[in-house]
C-alpha cells in the first residue's frame, strides 16, 4: 500500500474531525432558527454519501428529512420546502450546474444552506450560507462523511436533546487511526479481488439502510463511471422483487452488510445468493474490530468502514485493469 497516500488519507480524516468547533458554532447559529425539515440535495456520489444521514435522523428524530437529486428538486420544487428548511448540499467540483442552481433556488425561498465543495470560492461555495471545503487527493469522501455526521448529530443534540452526543464525538476522535487500520487489514483481500475479477463484465451491488448509498456509489460511480464495467445497484430489500431472477452460478454479487437495524435484509439476500451464485463477495463491517466504538453505535459507522474497504478494492482493481480511476469518456469532456 502506498504509505504516502495512506498518510494523506489519515490527515484528511483528521481534518474532517478537526472541523468540529466550526461545525458546532455553525449549527448553533442555524438552529436558533425554527428549522422544520432537512433536505439533502446533490447528484451521484455527492448525493449518495449523504444517505446515512437520512438513516441516522429517521431512527433518532421526528424531524422530516428528504433526499433529492438536484435536477429533480428543481423540477418538483416540493411544496413543504420553505424558509424554515435546511438544505445540505454537495459538489466536489463546486460547478455541478443543477446543484449550484438548487442552492440559488433555496436562497430565493429563504432556506438555510450548507454546502460541501473542494474549494470554498467555487460557484457552489459562493451560493450557500455556510461552506465547508475539503480539497485533497485522498480521503475526500470519507472526510466529508465525518463532517456530515458531526452536522447531523449536532442537529439531534439541539432539536432532540440527543443524550449520546459526547460519546459519538469520542468515536469520531478515533476514526483517523481506525480507518487506516481497516485499509491495511484489507489490502491482501483487495489484491485477490482484483486478480479474480479484473475481467468481469457485470456486477450486482447490494446494500440497505445506511449502506444503500454505498451500494449505489460503488455500482454507479466506481464500477460504471470509473471502470466502465456494467453494474447494477440493488436495494437488499428489493432484491427479491426482480433482480434476483438473473442470478446464476457465474453472477458476481457484492453484498454490503452493516450492523444497523436493516442487517436482517442483508442476511436474507446472503442466504439466497449463496445457494445460486459461486461469486458472492461479502463486505461486512462486523468483521473489523474497531476498538473504541461501542456496540450500540457501530451501525452508524458501517458506511465509513465499508467506504475505507472499497477504496482499497477500487484502487487494486483499477491497477490490475490498467484503467485509472480518473479516466472518463464523457464526464467533463463533452456537453451534456
Amino acid at each position: 500500500m502506498d504509505e504516502k497516500k495512506v498518510e494523506i488519507y489519515k490527515n484528511m480524516i483528521q481534518k474532517g474531525v478537526d472541523q468540529r468547533d466550526e461545525i458546532e458554532e455553525t449549527m448553533e447559529k442555524i438552529l436558533k432558527k425554527d428549522v422544520q425539515n432537512i433536505y439533502l440535495v446533490g447528484c451521484g456520489g455527492s448525493l449518495a454519501v449523504m444517505n446515512p444521514l437520512k438513516y441516522i435522523l429517521e431512527t433518532n428524530s421526528k424531524l422530516p428529512v428528504y433526499v433529492y437529486n438536484s435536477s429533480e428538486f428543481l423540477a418538483i420544487k416540493p411544496k413543504n420546502f420553505n424558509d424554515k428548511s435546511l438544505v445540505i448540499t454537495s459538489s466536489y467540483s463546486g460547478t455541478t450546474k443543477e446543484t449550484v442552481d438548487s442552492a440559488k433556488y433555496a436562497n430565493e425561498v429563504g432556506a438555510t444552506t450548507i454546502g460541501f465543495t473542494g474549494k470554498a470560492d467555487s460557484p457552489l461555495g459562493k451560493n450557500v450560507d455556510y461552506v465547508f471545503a475539503n480539497k485533497a487527493d485522498e480521503g475526500v469522501t470519507d472526510s466529508k462523511m465525518v463532517m456530515l455526521y458531526q452536522i447531523i448529530f449536532n442537529i439531534l443534540k439541539h432539536k432532540d436533546n440527543y443524550e449520546y452526543y459526547d460519546e459519538i464525538m469520542e468515536v469520531m476522535n478515533k476514526l483517523p487511526e481506525l480507518l487506516v487500520d481497516v485499509k491495511y487489514e484489507i489490502e491482501e483481500r483487495a489484491k485477490d479481488f482484483a486478480e479474480k475479477y479484473q475481467n468481469a463484465d457485470y456486477f450486482m451491488v447490494l446494500g440497505t439502510g445506511p449502506l444503500w448509498g454505498m451500494a449505489y456509489t460503488y455500482a454507479t460511480c466506481i464500477l460504471e463511471e470509473m471502470q466502465w464495467i456494467h453494474a447494477q445497484p440493488v436495494h437488499s430489500g428489493e432484491y427479491f422483487h426482480g433482480a434476483f431472477e438473473i442470478v446464476r452460478e457465474d453472477t458476481k454479487v457484492i453484498l454490503f452488510k452493516g450492523e444497523d437495524r436493516t442487517r436482517s435484509l442483508a442476511e436474507r439476500a446472503q442466504n439466497f445468493t449463496e445457494k445460486y451464485s459461486d461469486h458472492l463477495i461479502i463486505v461486512d463491517s462486523k468483521n473489523y474490530e474497531l476498538p473504541g466504538i461501542p456496540e450500540e453505535f457501530r451501525g452508524y459507522f458501517s458506511p465509513l468502514v465499508i467506504s475505507s474497504v472499497m477504496d482499497v478494492f477500487s484502487k487494486n482493481l483499477a491497477d490490475k485493469r490498467d484503467h485509472p480511476l480518473e479516466t472518463r469518456k464523457y464526464m467533463g469532456k463533452v456537453d451534456y
